[in-house]
């Protein structure tokens, strides 16, 4: 008995949805700069900028010795006492905790907060900060600092693959109706 086109379509789809899996797979495994198969890495968000003038003195040096240096590579590192290239520019940032598997990311969730930081090739220099902060040391931004808004998704795009999967598995679940009813079982 010859294969019903119906079946024989089912059969190239299935070729086909498990091709664009399997490049997805290979593609997020090859470019991902995260652990594997499971890791946790800080990050900062980028937010909006501060004039370096409009900071008050010394502020960008005081952030180098007190802040935090966070290596870009996912570890924080020991405090150093001067910044590997000067800050030009400081910026308001949200400090998170990302989540991943298999160099995918999953979650991401709040580590400090808003910060203000600066980078420098190898690393964020930064320093946690709130409205009242803010007010006191006359930093200017944002006010209240929950007004600004970060670029989240770029750190859940890991659900594509088990949506993906999902979809694939339900596509099965009618290709087998399908081939049952040209088949004629019941």
């Amino acid at each position: 008995m010859a294969d019903d086109t119906i079946v024989v379509r089912d059969r190239y789809r299935r070729w086909g949805i498990g091709g664009v899996i399997l490049l997805y797979m290979l593609a997020m495994l090859a470019l991902t700069d995260r652990s594997l198969p499971f890791g946790r890495r800080a990050l900062i968000l980028p937010g909006a900028s501060i004039a370096t003038a409009a900071a008050p003195a010394g502020y960008a040096d005081a952030l180098d010795q007190y802040g935090v240096h966070l290596s870009k590579r996912g570890g924080a590192g020991p405090a150093q006492s001067a910044p590997l290239a000067a800050p030009d520019r400081l910026h308001f940032g949200y400090s998170v905790m990302e989540t991943s598997i298999l160099g995918a990311p999953y979650w991401v969730g709040r580590d400090d907060g808003d910060v203000v930081y600066y980078e420098t090739l190898r690393e964020f220099v930064y320093a946690p900060v709130s409205d009242d902060y803010m007010r006191k040391v006359h930093l200017p931004g944002p006010v209240p600092l929950a007004s600004q808004h970060f670029a989240w998704w770029g750190h859940v795009w890991g659900w594509v693959l088990p949506i993906a999967l999902a979809g694939w598995g339900w596509f099965e679940i009618g290709a087998a109706r399908r081939k049952r009813d040209v088949e004629g079982v019941i």
